[in-house]
């Protein structure tokens, strides 16, 4: 296995982070550490990375692979650490956020973060990073988690719920929701989604929401008129449970909350079912 060594630059510039208790650089930060030109700046990082002292996070970005890492080149296999770097602001969200908050059980490599900031999917050795880019006005209702020593940003309980609705593919589908909703159901905070769900401003996400917190939470307990405040006025339009694309259009009329029932209750219970 190769033995992680460092030339001078190189040294000078690990010392300088280790001794500022910093672990992310950029290209400009190499240049200023070692006092060296942009472009061997460049040839500095590229040998770094190659040596297992980085890792890539962004471009022209790094990650410190520390000393007491130890002696070999292996680089940094917590995806938590190398994704809570990848973009500012950011939270992990949608299937990750539930893995983490134990309302679905950890299966996934993909680790989903959401943020307000354009960008692509990103891999690295040891997991695929999916960016989820959303709203400006919709970047909210996360807060911090402190995970293996790592302190990082995931969404909330009530948060991780709609994302989920709203982006099923990110969840493991509609069984996926429906049991991250059968999970999180004590343990929710009623007013918060309420206020959540107004800040979405979204009537098939409300709708949809109410309905399946009706007929598959079973461990959802909302106060008294909460869903009452969540149903459609009756002039409203029906609105398909599932994506049309995936599911169609056609399926059972629910009257009550103008939901389209396009999607076989055996997919919705499938994941609940399964202890």
């Amino acid at each position: 296995m190769r033995v992680r060594s460092l030339s001078r630059t190189e040294a000078k510039v690990v010392l300088s982070l280790e001794a500022d208790e910093v672990d992310e650089l950029t290209l400009e930060g190499i240049q200023r550490r070692a006092r060296i030109s942009r472009g061997f700046a460049r040839k500095v990082a590229h040998g770094m990375v190659r040596k297992g002292w980085l890792q890539r996070v962004g471009r022209g970005r790094y990650l410190l692979n520390p000393a007491r890492h130890g002696a070999d080149a292996i680089a940094d296999t917590d995806p938590l650490r190398l994704g809570s770097r990848i973009v500012t602001p950011y939270y992990f969200g949608f299937a990750t956020a539930a893995e983490l908050r134990g309302l679905l059980p950890q299966a996934s490599r993909t680790y989903y973060i959401v943020t307000p900031k354009r960008g692509r999917a990103e891999w690295t050795h040891a997991a695929r990073f999916q960016r989820v880019t959303i709203a400006p006005r919709r970047f909210f209702g996360y807060g911090r988690m402190v995970r293996r020593g790592e302190a990082i940003h995931v969404s909330d309980p009530e948060r991780t719920v709609l994302d989920c609705l709203e982006r099923p593919e990110f969840a493991g589908g509609l069984g996926g929701v429906v049991k991250v909703l059968e999970s999180a159901g004590r343990a929710l905070d009623w007013s918060r989604l309420e206020r959540y769900l107004r800040r979405f401003d979204s009537r098939s996400l409300r709708v949809r929401f109410g309905y399946l917190v009706e007929t598959q939470g079973s461990t959802a307990r909302p106060p008294a008129g909460w869903l009452d405040r969540m149903r459609p006025l009756p002039h409203e339009p029906y609105v398909p449970l599932g994506a049309p694309r995936e599911f169609g259009r056609r399926g059972a009329r629910d009257r009550r909350w103008h939901v389209i029932r396009n999607v076989p209750e055996g997919l919705l219970r499938a994941e609940v079912d399964v202890r």
